[in-house]
Formats: C-alpha cells, sequence, structure tokens
C-alpha cells in the first residue's frame, strides 16, 4: 500500500480514506475469489440452485474492487498488490468456507453473516465521510446498496 498524497478532504485524513477504501477492495477481490471457489465445491441442490448466483457475485465484486481501485488512484493512493495480504487487509478477519457444499441454508447462512459485516463497515465509513468527501461517499454508497439488496435477497431465500 503506497502513500496517499498528504492533506485533508474537509477534516478527514486521505492516507485514512485511503487505507479504508483499499480494505474494501481487498474484500471485494476475497469475496471474488471465494465465490469462485465455492462455485467450484458447491454440490447437489446446491450447485443446482447457486452456481449462477456466485458466478454473479464474483462479477459484481471484481467489478466493485475496480471501482474502489480508481478512487484510490484518484486520491494518489495505491491497491494492495501482494495477493497474500488480501485476507489480512479486508474488514473480515480471517477466510473460511462454509461448512457443508450442498446444504443451500448452511451456505446461504454463511454467505449472509459476511454481508452483514461488510453492510456494517460501509455505513461506519458513510457516518465518517458524509458531507467531507463526497465521491467516496457515493461511491461506498452504491456499494453498500448493493449489499443491502443481497442481504434481502439471500433472507427471502432462506425464508422459503
Amino acid at each position: 500500500m503506497g502513500k496517499a498524497g498528504v492533506g485533508l478532504i474537509e477534516g478527514i485524513d486521505v492516507e485514512e480514506i485511503v487505507e479504508t477504501l483499499d480494505g474494501y477492495y481487498c474484500y471485494n477481490l476475497v469475496v471474488m475469489h471465494f465465490s469462485h471457489a465455492l462455485r467450484n465445491r458447491l454440490e447437489g441442490q446446491a450447485a443446482f440452485l447457486l452456481g449462477d448466483e456466485f458466478e454473479e457475485n464474483a462479477e459484481q465484486s471484481l467489478e466493485a474492487a475496480g471501482k474502489l481501485a480508481d478512487r484510490i488512484g484518484d486520491l494518489g493512493g495505491e491497491v494492495t498488490a501482494d495477493p497474500t495480504r488480501f485476507v489480512e487487509r479486508a474488514p473480515l478477519g480471517e477466510f473460511s468456507l462454509p461448512d457443508s457444499n450442498s446444504e443451500v441454508g448452511i451456505i446461504l447462512g454463511f454467505v449472509l453473516e459476511r454481508v452483514r459485516t461488510i453492510i456494517g463497515e460501509y455505513e461506519a465509513f458513510l457516518e465518517r465521510v458524509r458531507g467531507r468527501d463526497e465521491i467516496s461517499y457515493v461511491l461506498v454508497l452504491d456499494l453498500l446498496k448493493e449489499q443491502v439488496a443481497r442481504e434481502s435477497e439471500i433472507e427471502a431465500t432462506l425464508m422459503t
């Protein structure tokens, strides 16, 4: 992670914003890899029901990472280049896969926990930058909307 341009955006350290956005960048790359890995492992009905969803999730995560990388660059920062640091930098704590590759409820419950984690992270960031860094605010707000929609879809599926 390179140094961002020294300075403040409306009272917030630019480097702090870059560090946070880089964590989200890493998170989205971890989600992309997770989605591919889990799709590869799906068995039975889960493979039939969830395979395309995980492929779509991987694509959306890669797209989100690209948007975050662009914003980090705009702020004079650099994204984490070492893939071995993605999990460490992401606001997840650790990388793991669900206990089942075939039980839809277990898989979706596992994913739902991670979606809720990033929703909380995005919300906290929005509170810090609201009215101070509108470009980062709008970017993360859009990412938050995608995650809230994903959370709703998973919850609806788990209720059926």
